[in-house]
């Protein structure tokens, strides 16, 4: 009686794992195949898109300004006005503004953002919510810089302090009202649904800590002069 013969699965244990890749690769080129067809007539233009789109680079605003800054306007019942359409708006990396505080050392350059690479080179803007913004908008500016380095002499900040923020558009002073060392997590800490413009400067605390701490240390400030940003126009 002749002998049945032993089936390549049967004779090769790893087919069981070859014929399935063997399957699955023949599968991967089908769809391949048909996708490259539907997406070739676009081809051309993605390439002429991504010849053509730089990444914008942060710039130094303030830099650039130069002389274009105007301080406060001296009367107190007038308030200047200024057009969006005139003031370049900063992108995330630009540095737009030095702050300065009275009584204190704190003197630092400001950035629109707080990636942790901001935070290495002066203090950083919160952007991420519709209820913050930049000086001269109307809405809560939330600044934040490193408890060791630029925001180290907040611990000296006393209420009545002038914190004055010298932006590429104009010079912008605020009167600190309160200080408070709250939870990192604590929701009361800020209030983004505010209709009036506040400025709001936090760091972590123990100001002689290093690495991560669960309190941070805040100071709250409130709008005494300069230019209003008109959105309109």
């Amino acid at each position: 009686m002749p002998r049945a013969k032993k089936s390549f699965v049967g004779n090769s244990p790893l087919a069981f794992v070859a014929i399935p890749l063997a399957l699955s690769a023949a599968t991967a080129a089908i769809l391949f195949a048909f996708v490259y067809s539907l997406a070739s007539p676009y081809l051309p233009m993605l390439r002429w898109f991504v010849a053509n789109t730089t990444i914008a680079e942060p710039k130094d605003l303030l830099e650039q300004a130069n002389s274009a800054i105007s301080g406060a306007t001296g009367d107190s019942d007038v308030q200047e006005t200024i057009p969006m359409s005139s003031i370049t708006f900063p992108i995330l990396g630009d540095r737009y503004a030095d702050i300065t505080i009275s009584g204190t050392t704190v003197d630092a350059p400001v950035y629109y953002g707080d990636s942790m690479k901001i935070l290495n080179q002066g203090v950083g803007t919160y952007v991420g919510s519709v209820g913050t913004g930049i000086p001269g908008q109307g809405k809560t500016i939330l600044m934040a810089g490193h408890n060791n380095t630029f925001f180290n002499d907040l611990q000296h900040v006393a209420a009545g302090a002038t914190v004055t923020v010298t932006t590429h558009y104009g010079v912008y002073t605020y009167e600190v009202t309160d200080t408070k060392i709250l939870d990192y997590q604590d929701s009361t800490a800020y209030d983004f649904t505010r209709q009036d413009e506040n400025l709001v400067l936090y760091t972590c605390y123990p100001f002689d800590a290093l690495g991560f701490t669960p309190n941070r240390f805040f100071v709250y400030a409130k709008y005494i002069s300069g230019p209003v940003i008109d959105r309109t126009c």
